[in-house]
């Protein structure tokens, strides 16, 4: 009797998990993995940083599932100190950013790379059907807050882009 009244409350314990499991809520939107971007500079050290730390930062503001990463086709050992104090100035702590290489995975797992003047469409051309790219900004080093208006018009242009709505 007593085995018999532990099996049936086995049973009704399993019943009643597989009932409350299929009523849960699926995940949040938010709790998807956004999709990455990744914007590569030649030192991966200051456009590209600059990029990817306003592209999270509008996407972020705007609930947008985009996430960037800032990539080198030869990477610097550090950020510059003073593309980490001009984004500081702007509310953005990148101190604890690294220079990286950029990877054959990096762009095959992204949904867009924007090249900022690399010569990453002859190097990786498996990446052309995803690439953009961004010659027209004069080196942060000669002019940080003209390199910086150029590169957020890019990353404006690019949001809109990416969260407009799919035609069919």
């Amino acid at each position: 009797m007593k085995t018999t009244l532990r099996i049936l409350r086995c049973i009704t314990a399993m019943c009643l998990g597989v009932v409350t499991a299929s009523t849960q809520p699926a995940k949040p939107k938010s709790d998807a993995t956004p999709a990455t971007v990744v914007f590569v500079c030649e030192h991966g050290a200051a456009k590209s940083v600059i990029a990817a730390a306003h592209f999270n930062r509008l996407a972020t503001e705007r609930g947008l599932p985009f996430r960037a990463v800032s990539r080198g086709t030869k990477p610097d050992d550090v950020v510059p100190a003073d593309v980490r104090a001009g984004l500081a100035s702007d509310g953005i702590d990148v101190s604890t950013w690294r220079p990286t290489g950029v990877s054959d995975q990096d762009i095959r797992q992204a949904v867009q790379v924007v090249s900022l003047a690399t010569d990453l469409a002859s190097t990786k051309p498996f990446a052309r059907s995803k690439l953009l790219e961004w010659n027209d900004i004069s080196p942060v080093s000669e002019n940080y807050d003209m390199a910086r208006t150029k590169i957020l018009e890019h990353v404006h242009d690019l949001l809109e882009t990416l969260s407009a709505p799919k035609k069919k």
